[in-house]
């Protein structure tokens, strides 16, 4: 097992949830399967048999989400979180232990229910506020050894709301990066 806690605007699965449900994937490969439960598995067990390698985005939403739930991972998961910022933190010895929050922020909406805090190391911060059920927002503060970041997907790229964010030279896929490096931008 490893300490982690997972943020995101939605439930597992992120974007595999807003995709239109009349389309198919090109293909669903191992890369995709998450371990322990193959999705051929998964699917048998909702008495659904998998002919093609082609499946529908709900059903991919579905495995990812059932899969949190069969893997006891709940309590990991955070949904309707949003991030503000992610800093690195540059400590000396004496400070690694200490932790400097502000008291404005709280830190319990998002701990692990085991009651386990963030890992000894404390290499990054990361900052921003859960929005609740009356529609408030509620800060948080979080540290961590290792960060990592899901902006978004190929057709819907998360924005981070930062000064110079839509500027001309700033791209927000792939296929415009290639397209500038094409045209010599």
């Amino acid at each position: 097992y490893i300490p982690h806690i997972v943020l995101g605007k939605g439930p597992p699965g992120g974007a595999w949830h807003s995709m239109e449900g009349s389309m198919l994937t090109i293909s669903f490969g191992d890369w995709m399967e998450l371990p322990g439960l193959s999705f051929k598995e998964w699917a048998a067990s909702k008495r659904r048999n998998i002919k093609s390698d082609r499946v529908m985005p709900e059903e991919i939403a579905c495995y990812y989400k059932h899969y949190v739930k069969v893997m006891g991972l709940q309590k990991n998961f955070r949904d309707n979180v949003y991030i503000t910022s992610v800093s690195r933190l540059y400590r000396g010895k004496d400070d690694e232990d200490r932790s400097q929050l502000n008291e404005n922020v709280s830190t319990q909406h998002l701990e692990m229910e085991d009651g386990q805090k963030s890992l000894t190391k404390r290499n990054w911060e990361v900052r921003g506020y859960q929005r609740a059920t009356d529609g408030s927002h509620v800060p948080f503060c979080l540290f961590a050894e290792n960060v990592a970041l899901a902006t978004g997907t190929f057709d819907s790229p998360g924005r981070l709301q930062v000064e110079g964010e839509d500027f001309p030279f700033v791209l927000h896929s792939m296929s415009d990066f290639g397209a500038a490096i094409s045209k010599g931008k």
